[in-house]
């Protein structure tokens, strides 16, 4: 049986989730993965430059307010995913893993 909510639809876990979002990026073409690709590997430059010190972080702060915002009104996976790319860089160049 499966479980419905107030509104008839599925309430679904993890999988279900998964399932949306392998939906949501096979609709979408080529290019429009290249580009979200493109956004979180900008997001992740301008982390490892705000962890350098003061200057590059106040260099950093504005482009990154505005890439977060707009991954905010594209979707909340969309900026769970920056936030963790976000993270990680920040991580890794903590760890000078990541150079610059």
């Amino acid at each position: 049986m499966t479980d419905l909510g107030d509104d008839g639809r599925r309430d679904g876990g993890i999988a279900d989730s998964l399932i949306v979002v392998g939906q949501e990026v096979r609709r979408s073409s080529v290019n429009a993965v290249a580009v979200d690709l493109l956004y979180v590997f900008t997001t992740a430059f301008f982390a490892t430059l705000a962890v350098r010190g003061f200057w590059p972080l106040l260099i950093a702060a504005l482009p990154l307010a505005v890439l977060l915002a707009f991954a905010w009104m594209s979707s909340r996976l969309f900026l769970l995913t920056n936030l963790i790319v976000l993270g990680l860089a920040v991580v890794a160049t903590r760890m000078d893993v990541v150079p610059l």
